[in-house]
């Protein structure tokens, strides 16, 4: 009886289990990933208006919810709420910065708000949510809209 010997190894590449790696694989890869979660806004506005008393040295700033700025019965823009801000904050060091937030305004506008606050040089901010009503207020006067 003859044996037979190979003289030559396979050349081909089998196949068959290719998916069951690749399934595996992935498999793995959805196991072992982290996803990055977003944090969001750390700020969230009171749920109660409660009456507190105000010094001077505070500067009110109210946002309505069309994401009109206004500080002394005025309508400013952020450019300007950040002059104000350094500016008091050179005379009053311990001065700090109360928003009035319409509930429906959007957070854009807050978050711009607070940004001019804070490249003003003040860091302490107080929120208050407003149920105030500005609608009879005229702002074509203050933008020169007449």
């Amino acid at each position: 009886m003859k044996v037979k010997t190979k003289s030559k190894a396979s050349t081909a590449i089998p196949a068959s289990s290719m998916s069951d790696i690749a399934f595996l694989l992935i498999i793995f890869f959805m196991l072992t990933t982290v996803f990055s979660q977003e944090s969001g806004l750390k700020y969230e506005l009171p749920d109660s208006v409660k009456e507190v008393t105000l010094d001077q040295k505070n500067i009110e700033i109210y946002i309505d919810a069309y994401g009109v700025v206004m500080m002394n019965d005025a309508v400013v823009s952020l450019d300007e709420v950040k002059t104000t801000v350094k500016t008091t904050k050179m005379v009053q060091k311990d001065a700090f910065v109360v928003i009035k937030v319409d509930p429906k305004t959007p957070y854009k506008y807050l978050v711009e708000t607070i940004d001019s606050v804070l490249l003003g040089g003040i860091d302490n901010i107080a929120f208050q949510s407003t149920e105030e009503s500005y609608e009879d207020f005229d702002y074509s006067k203050e933008v020169g809209m007449e």
